[in-house]
């Protein structure tokens, strides 16, 4: 991340705390590209990516006569001529730390005692000719980063929110409610080494409640667990995520960087979510560990090694073809490093689940799920709108008092070069594209919107001129 997007992120966030709504991700645009996307999967045939979530963690405010002892206000945390609040908001300050004049590194311990908190960070580096920023891991698990010299205001503006950890993070699996864990926190240059600091590094940790819901009101939550489900070592893969269907799944112990399992194939395509944490330590900038699938002894793809939730059916994923109806397959998933780096930690984490796809609405070769999960919830296909890709252009009538998807995109256009498109609905652009010299379409797109009133979205090409194929956007409704 350069200076620039730093700075975007910060004004972002400043705006967002008017209305007391942190938003980890700003929006909940889904974007799913087949280029341009910094999580990629390479496959033997097409690659697809799931969208990420964007949640909201929303504040909800008691109020007694007589309030409870346990939840009276905490106190400020003051050192070195710093305070780290006690209060955010609604949150409540758990823990914090304050560092020396010219540390540029703290450790701390830190013991769990809930599962759903919000990390906060600054730092001063006035000394320090050039960008600085603050680093913090929790345990093993970088937690993210803030810019420093935010300024006084920074905790109070909720600019200091470096991230937030839900009750679903897969950070809980090692560092355990009741069980010491470590947080360290590091300032560092633009280029990633430690920085000289004169000022000190300030860490909050806050407990927060867990309300989900999207910036645009659609609700959200963690599914269930349910009979069927897979469940090993803290990772669920659940049967059913969507239209897709659960066929096999491995989740290794803590150490284990290989799994195994097999499956009989049903003949439809392949959806394969990986759950994988040996990149967890580093930072987005670094992600030297990929998974790398087998199917009886032949690679059949790989794909970033990543973890984003122990609901690990609703992670990253990727699309492979499918071996005939009726196969018997043996699987193995193992860890593979990129380049000379070190052997993954010991007590990393591995874990796979495939699934057949389910039923598909085909347009010009392209498909589009006739059932889709967002934000836990189910959701099926309720109309589509299609048009020439000449054209550049198509529409769709939303409905009203209901909460629904968008979902947008497009097949081959015979762009040659770049090429680029947006779909915009309630004065909110979402964007799709690809890169010049690239096969496929623009790629497809899927957001969530709240109740409202009737309105119109459209999805159009904003960059470069198509020769062929349709562009499209459809309206998904509550299962």
């Amino acid at each position: 991340m350069n200076l620039q997007d730093l700075r975007t992120e910060l004004t972002a966030r400043a705006e967002e705390s008017a209305a007391r709504q942190p938003d980890l991700l700003p929006g909940i645009r889904h974007k799913i590209r087949r280029t341009k996307q910094r999580r990629t999967a390479t496959a033997l045939a097409s690659v697809a990516a799931v969208a990420i979530l964007a949640v909201a963690v929303v504040p909800g405010v008691i109020t007694t006569s007589t309030p409870d002892p346990a939840e009276e206000k905490p106190s400020d945390y003051i050192e070195n001529g710093r305070t780290v609040p006690g209060m955010v908001g609604s949150d409540k300050l758990l823990k914090a730390w304050i560092g020396d004049k010219n540390e540029n590194k703290v450790s701390f311990a830190w013991t769990p005692t809930t599962k759903s908190i919000n990390v906060r960070g600054a730092c001063e580096s006035e000394g320090y000719a050039g960008f600085a920023e603050v680093r913090i891991w929790v345990g093993d698990a970088y937690a993210g980063r803030m810019p420093c010299n935010l300024g006084a205001d920074a905790w109070a503006s909720n600019a200091a929110l470096v991230s937030t950890l839900r009750t679903d993070s897969p950070l809980w699996l090692d560092s355990p409610i009741g069980k010491p864990t470590t947080v360290t926190a590091q300032v560092v240059s633009e280029s990633g080494e430690l920085a000289k600091s004169t000022g000190s590094i300030q860490v909050g940790l806050y407990s927060t409640p867990e309300v989900l819901t999207y910036t645009e009101g659609l609700a959200a939550r963690t599914p269930p667990v349910g009979p069927d489900d897979y469940q090993s070592s803290g990772v669920v893969y659940r049967k059913q995520v969507g239209g897709d269907t659960l066929l096999g799944a491995a989740a290794g112990e803590p150490g284990a960087k290989e799994v195994r399992f097999s499956f009989t194939s049903t003949g439809a395509p392949l959806v394969l979510h990986g759950f994988c944490t040996a990149n967890s330590a580093s930072t987005f900038d670094a992600q030297p560990y990929e998974v790398q699938t087998f199917f009886n002894d032949t690679s059949i793809s790989k794909m970033t090694c990543e973890a984003s939730s122990t609901d690990a059916g609703r992670g990253s994923s990727h699309i492979v073809p499918a071996p005939p109806a009726g196969q018997q397959v043996e699987v193995v998933a193992r860890i593979v490093a990129k380049g000379k780096v070190p052997a993954p930690r010991d007590n990393v984490r591995l874990g796979l689940g495939i699934y057949a796809q389910g039923k598909q609405r085909v347009i010009d070769g392209v498909g589009i799920a006739e059932r889709v999960e967002f934000g836990g919830y189910d959701y099926q296909l309720a109309q589509v709108r299609e048009a020439a890709g000449p054209s550049g252009r198509v529409t769709i009538d939303t409905p009203a008092d209901k909460p629904f998807l968008i979902a947008y995109g497009s097949s081959e256009l015979g762009i040659p070069g770049e090429a680029e498109g947006e779909m915009s609905f309630r004065g909110q652009p979402g964007g799709i594209g690809k890169a010049a010299g690239t096969a496929g379409g623009l790629g497809s797109g899927l957001s969530g919107w709240g109740p409202g009133p009737a309105g119109q979205a459209e999805m159009k090409v904003t960059k470069g001129k198509p020769t062929k194929g349709k562009v499209f956007i459809a309206i998904y409704l509550p299962a």
